[in-house]
Parts: structure tokens; C-alpha cells; sequence
């Protein structure tokens, strides 16, 4: 058996011979054929057009000892469609013409198998060569575009690229187009890689395609859009929302967590209370529920806690205090430190703690924005603070 790409012609003469009935019975005991050529005239034949251990039963119209059976199997990913166009007897052969047509471009074929053609013609045992003969089907032109552009809040200006802070609603939307031969079937928006420690939501206000995300930490959040056409082909788009940290000498303290699952609830979370301490005979308190206005500036949301300590040469004891327990594999609490516009430290309590406990996170030096270590203080790892200087952070916008 010889497979020849090509009609078989040589010099432009084509091949003569005696044409042979064509039998095409139902193709449905054909399905899961290996891909390839096959001429079958006995069982062992019939068991090589099969993959190991699924061989199918032998059409009950196939009499081997009269006829044979032609088969063409697919071997190409992108085919569609498999026909076996003609057979001729000559003298010293049985030659065959298939016909393969391949995807159109900008096609995705959905088959429920691997496309084949399978004819009975009279029993000749002479050898066998298949023509094939390829096309492409028609294009399918492109696939659908998707987009997607966020604003702040209610602003009337939509970009793909904005800037924001924790705590500020960003409004989000998908659109999308059909460019080709089928229509959109659907569209819609996810979230796509947040910065470490975030619990960012994104919560849909107009079907799929429309939602709002509220950043909780500094760092990069990005918004997918994806449109999807009948033929299931799919466009993609990305929307990116930068939140940096402002270029000031105030001290930006963040409380937020690490070692949760994207889908864990924060307000799940222990509850805790960041405080820091300003030094002097009247000791005073920056909390959520004590703050001096020349002092700091404490907001929340759900378990996150931001905090500006205002500029100065003071070095103010930074602690939390756990409100519930908190399991040692649990979600765990972080404070990171940024000054000028890059984050100075970051340190996390690896510790299981009761409800009430305190953890003494260190010392915040206004000075430089950077946390040292207190004296007698709670260790997160039963060591010294795990303080890091992560670099600079990217600058803020210009406004």
C-alpha cells in the first residue's frame, strides 16, 4: 500500500484505468479508527486500522472473501473533513483518490471524532496507492475582539490604564465585536493577577460584563475581557490599574494579609487592631478610634488597615492587637512600611495567637520611614523581626 500526495499523474497524462463500484455503507462503526491508509481483506487487516485494544466489529456488509474494504483516516490535526472520490483497476494496481479538506483559516473544528471515509468495492489483490488530493475549507475570517476600559468611581473618562488608591471604587466594563462569520455568543469580565496580599473582589453590577473592584494594597491589579463567537474562538483583552504609593515624607502604614486562598471572605478573617504610640509624658494613641489629626490618619476596609503617620523626627512603637484567635496556618498577618514613594519594610506574624494577644511589630522611625526593632518585643519567628527592604516601588503619578 503506497500514499502518493498528488493526483498520480505523470507528465500531465492522467491515470487510465477500469473504474470500480463504490459501496458507502454507514460510517458510524468507524469511529476511533487510528489516522492513517488501510486496505483491509481479513480480520488481522481490520485489527490494524484500530488502536490497541479498541477495535470495533466488522461491518456485517464486508464479506472479505469478495470484497475489500478502503479506508481513509485523518492524520492531521487541522482536517475536517475525509472522501474517497474514485477507484480504478489497471493492470498492475488498484489506485485511489482521496480528497482531504483541511480548517479555513481563522477555523477551530469541533469534532466528535477524527474525520474518515470508508468504501467497499470488489476484492482485487493487487497492490493499492491513495491519491491525496488537499483544499482548505472556507475562511472563517478573524476572531472577535475584546475590550475593556476601567474608570474612578463615576468619572466620565474610561481608560485602559488608570490610576488609583486603596479604598477608591474602580468601575470596569467588557465590549466586544465579531469580525468574522459567527456571532458573539458571550462576553465577559474577570479578574486577572492581583499584588501579594490582596483580597480584592470583583463584584458585577451589570451582568458578566460590567463590575467594580475596590483595591485594598499597593501594587498592580489587571481586569480580563474575554469575547467568545459560536465557534467557540475567543478574544482577549487587559486592562491594568496602577496603585502606588504617593512620593511623601509622611510614613504609609499598611496592615494586610498573606497565606489565604483567592477565594477566602476577609472579613473572615481575626479581627485585629493596628495602634502606634507617639512618645513623650502624654503618650498618645494613632488607632481607627483615636486619632489626632497632626498625628495620623487611620482608614479600614474589611481586614485592612491604612495608616498615615505624619512627618517628623519621632520613632513611634507599631503593635496589633488581636480581637480573635489566630491559628497558625491561618491567614496571617503583614505591615508593610512606605516612605517617599517606595516600600522600606515589610515584616509578618508567623505566630498562633489567643485572643488578646500583641504582637510588637517594632519601632516606626519618621525620620527615614523604616521600621527597627524594639526592645522586649514579640517575635514573629521567635527571632528578630523579619524586616526586609523591598526596594523602591514604581513612582507615583504626577497629578
Amino acid at each position: 500500500m503506497t500514499v502518493i500526495h498528488g493526483d498520480g499523474s505523470e507528465n500531465g497524462k492522467a491515470i487510465q484505468g477500469d473504474p470500480m463500484k463504490i459501496r458507502r455503507t454507514s460510517q458510524e462503526g468507524y469511529a476511533g479508527l487510528r489516522g492513517g491508509f488501510f486496505v483491509v481483506r481479513n480480520r488481522e487487516d481490520w485489527q490494524s486500522v484500530w488502536p490497541s485494544g479498541q477495535e470495533g466489529a466488522l461491518p456485517t456488509t464486508l464479506d472479505t472473501s469478495v470484497s475489500m474494504l478502503l479506508v481513509a483516516s485523518a492524520e492531521a490535526k487541522d482536517t475536517v473533513a475525509m472522501h474517497i472520490d474514485k477507484v480504478l483497476e489497471t493492470a498492475s494496481a488498484v489506485h485511489v483518490w482521496v480528497h482531504e479538506t483541511k480548517n479555513g483559516t481563522g477555523c477551530t473544528s469541533k469534532l466528535e471524532h477524527t474525520p474518515y471515509d470508508a468504501v467497499i468495492v470488489h476484492r482485487i489483490d493487487k497492490p493499492v496507492r491513495f491519491y491525496l488530493d488537499e483544499d482548505q475549507a472556507e475562511s472563517c475570517g478573524d476572531p472577535p475582539t475584546a475590550n475593556v476600559q476601567c474608570r474612578l468611581g463615576e468619572a466620565p473618562t474610561w481608560s485602559t490604564k488608570l490610576h488609583a488608591q486603596p479604598g477608591e471604587v474602580v468601575d470596569c466594563e467588557a465590549t466586544a465585536e465579531a469580525r468574522g462569520r459567527f456571532a458573539l455568543t458571550d462576553r465577559t469580565l474577570t479578574l486577572g493577577s492581583l499584588p501579594g496580599g490582596s483580597g480584592a473582589k470583583l463584584a458585577y453590577t451589570k451582568g458578566p460584563a460590567r463590575g467594580t473592584i475596590t483595591p485594598d494594597v499597593f501594587g498592580t491589579y489587571s481586569i480580563q475581557a474575554e469575547a467568545t463567537d459560536e465557534a467557540g474562538r475567543k478574544g482577549l483583552a487587559t486592562a491594568q490599574v496602577e496603585v502606588l504609593p504617593p512620593k511623601t515624607r509622611d510614613v504609609l502604614v499598611e496592615l494586610i494579609w498573606q497565606n489565604f486562598d483567592v477565594s477566602d471572605d476577609p472579613d473572615t478573617f481575626p479581627r485585629v487592631k493596628l495602634r502606634a504610640t507617639a512618645p513623650g509624658p502624654k503618650a498618645r494613641t494613632c488607632a481607627l478610634d483615636s486619632q489626632a489629626p497632626d498625628l495620623c490618619e487611620v482608614k479600614t476596609r474589611s481586614a485592612y488597615v491604612h495608616m498615615r503617620l505624619k512627618a517628623g523626627d519621632k520613632k513611634m512603637p507599631l503593635s496589633v492587637q488581636y480581637v480573635d484567635e489566630r491559628i497558625e496556618k491561618g491567614p496571617m498577618v503583614c505591615v508593610q512600611l512606605y516612605f517617599d514613594g517606595a516600600r522600606t519594610s515589610e515584616t509578618c506574624d508567623r505566630l498562633h495567637r489567643n485572643a488578646d494577644d500583641r504582637w510588637d511589630v517594632g519601632t516606626v522611625d519618621l525620620a527615614v520611614g523604616k521600621l527597627v526593632e524594639p526592645e522586649g518585643a514579640s517575635k514573629p519567628d521567635g527571632g528578630a523581626p523579619e524586616t526586609v527592604d523591598a526596594g523602591a516601588a514604581p513612582e507615583a503619578p504626577k497629578k
